[in-house]
């Protein structure tokens, strides 16, 4: 007869956890009260209940209490020395004597301001360099700093004016000295590239709406149907279907020795705020460019849609899509181009092609040009397919 599942003793191996973690952090608590000095104890101890909260039974059972105590005071220490910079990245191999526990894998540690897209951006770069987190803890905290940037208390996260981000991670493996800094080096990329995106997604927002009113203005040069299906998917990419990275503008200028383009100074945003990083920082004559380019940046359909070369280094790591609208003048010239980069969000991908801007009126084109009968079988493959 099966044996009574609400009666059955553990299997061989597995330690109950039931009362055990609670026990675990209490001894914690406890040992902080003690042994901290008084001015920076009711921060560690809050630092410790927030740093443990993921922990998961089967690691906190893994951890001696000396260990533990280690690690939420080496990370707490490491979060409270970030002071006034925008974050703190450092990516280690603990031993005991220095740090006062040890793991099978180095260690990443991040600090910064609390905002989306820093678990995913961190993890989406381990990832890509084949290193696989054992472990991953992300408290997110309160905190109120002294005019020097030091930790004077933690408050309850939920209601606290200023969050901060801590997160450790844990690697599957021990990376050299070069990896190390490498890893640092990339990471605080990411976080700069995190908060740039975060800072002006406001105003990126905005200048979606500018381009709509420049898609409208372009009708002195294209058709009415064109530039309302340029506008209806812009403001499509406003209703959760496209995060926005970054933000540039473009202009055309009569020079001396020819026409030529520049990016716009100040005009940068997100990603895309350092203008000097363009390669068109400069004003650069159009006799200077390859053939295909010059024709791009002067003619074309009003919206300019493709994959960049290079990956994105926030929320997800893939080629961003790059869309811009050209600029118009009341003339029908075009004198510059609008950019975004960002990436399609999954919801984007979910919507039928049918309710799609832009490829709602490609589909009905090719529906047209291969006569295809609604509700016929061939009709139903194309839209699948499409």
């Amino acid at each position: 007869m099966d044996q009574n599942i609400d009666t059955a003793a553990p299997a061989p191996g597995i330690a109950p956890t039931t009362a055990e973690p609670h026990l675990k952090i209490q001894a914690l608590i406890s040992r902080i009260q003690h042994d901290v000095p008084e001015d920076r104890r009711d921060a560690l101890a809050a630092f410790a209940k927030a740093y443990t909260r993921r922990f998961a039974p089967e690691d906190l059972a893994a951890t001696t209490d000396d260990e533990l105590l280690a690690k939420v005071r080496s990370t707490f220490e490491f979060a409270d020395s970030r002071a006034t910079s925008p974050n703190a990245v450092r990516a280690f191999n603990p031993t005991v004597e220095a740090d006062g526990y040890q793991t099978p894998g180095s260690v990443l540690e991040t600090a910064t301001d609390d905002s989306p897209f820093l678990v995913d951006s961190v993890t989406e770069e381990l990832s890509a360099r084949d290193l696989a987190p054992r472990q991953i803890l992300h408290p997110v905290i309160g905190t109120i700093r002294d005019h020097a940037g030091q930790i004077e208390r933690l408050v309850p996260a939920r209601d606290a004016e200023h969050r901060e981000s801590v997160m450790h991670f844990e690697l599957d493996r021990l990376l050299s000295e070069a990896e190390r800094e490498d890893l640092e080096h990339q990471i605080a990329h990411i976080l700069r590239d995190v908060h740039l995106v975060i800072r002006d997604f406001v105003p990126m927002q905005a200048k979606v709406a500018t381009m709509i009113e420049g898609a409208k203005e372009a009708g002195v040069r294209y058709p009415p149907e064109e530039v309302s299906e340029t506008v209806d998917f812009l403001r499509w990419l406003l209703d959760l279907n496209f995060v926005l990275l970054g933000f540039r503008e473009y202009e055309l200028m009569d020079t001396t020795p020819g026409l030529a383009i520049r990016a716009v100074p100040g005009s940068g945003l997100g990603i895309l705020s350092d203008v000097d990083h363009s390669s068109f920082s400069e004003s650069t004559p159009l006799d200077q460019l390859p053939p295909e380019i010059r024709r791009r940046i002067q003619d074309g359909d009003l919206l300019v849609f493709s994959k960049t070369n290079a990956y994105s280094t926030v929320h997800r790591r893939a080629r961003m899509d790059y869309i811009g609208v050209r600029k118009v003048d009341a003339e029908g010239r075009v004198v510059g181009e609008s950019r975004l980069i960002g990436l399609f969000t999954s919801k984007a991908y979910m919507d039928p092609a049918t309710e799609t801007p832009l490829l709602h009126h490609k589909l009905q084109q090719i529906i047209t040009w291969e006569d295809l009968i609604p509700g016929s079988h061939d009709y139903k493959e194309a839209v699948e397919v499409f």
